[in-house]
């Protein structure tokens, strides 16, 4: 069914996203409720019917802990004009399992400049296959980080390992994994960190410690914000589910 309003001109866009099953695209209007969604969001959010989302807002969609988070982040967007850019986020996908992927929104402008709403798509995030170019030359380093994510960690240091400047090393891990080397360091983390969260009754301040920060504080700080939860809303949703 074709959207009314300013955004039906977008129509070729949403077709062309429909093809990408690890991609999340969306359109939402000034007042934060979806307007054009691809085959994925719908997948995922409404049992593959896209018409479900038309005219919802996040909270009608997802978990109230990351509705809040994407809202917030939204109002942002159509208030300032300002783009976020690759922000690492967690999802929650089919069946209430976690993931991670990359998020970029833009704002939509009318002809006279005016905010009319936000454009986004939100990519999952998957390890490229050992067989990708460039990744060989990496292995060491990247299974250095793998083993080694809860120590303090220096990324000139990890680069050394890999023989590369850290501007090659940066460029590198950007082209394959599509995020820099310290988003990197944090997912690897943050995975460690929500499967000790769902799997253990281990404290925060513990998982803190065994994931790499240096407190429960910074933990909580980093977990929010990649998140959109505090690790201890992540937890009971975990369970409530």
């Amino acid at each position: 069914m074709e959207s009314p309003g300013p955004f039906s001109e977008h129509a070729t866009t949403e077709a062309l996203f429909d093809a990408l099953p690890d991609v999340v695209f969306f359109i939402k209007d000034a007042a934060g409720r979806y307007a054009r969604v691809n085959q994925t969001l719908a997948d995922r959010c409404a049992g593959g019917d896209k018409t479900k989302l038309i005219g919802k807002r996040p909270a009608e969609v997802f978990p109230a802990a990351l509705a809040s988070s994407y809202a917030r982040q939204d109002e942002a967007v159509l208030k300032t004009g300002k783009p976020v850019e690759h922000q690492l986020e967690l999802h929650i996908y089919p069946g209430h399992k976690a993931g991670w992927c990359l998020t970029t929104k833009h704002a939509l402008r009318a002809v006279n400049g005016r905010i009319i709403g936000v454009a986004g798509i939100s990519r999952d995030l998957n390890a490229p296959s050992d067989k990708a170019s460039g990744f060989a030359e990496l292995a060491a380093a990247l299974k250095h980080m793998q083993q080694h994510f809860a120590e303090s960690l220096r990324i000139e240091d990890i680069a050394k390992k890999a023989g590369l400047s850290v501007y090659q090393f940066e460029q590198r891990v950007q082209r394959l994994f599509q995020m820099s080397p310290l988003q990197l360091l944090h997912k690897l983390r943050l995975d460690e960190a929500t499967c000790l969260l769902r799997e253990t009754d281990h404290s925060l301040a513990d998982i803190a410690i065994e994931t790499g920060w240096c407190d429960q504080s910074a933990f909580t700080r980093h977990f929010s914000r990649y998140a959109g939860m505090a690790p201890g809303k992540y937890r009971g949703l975990n369970r409530d589910i």
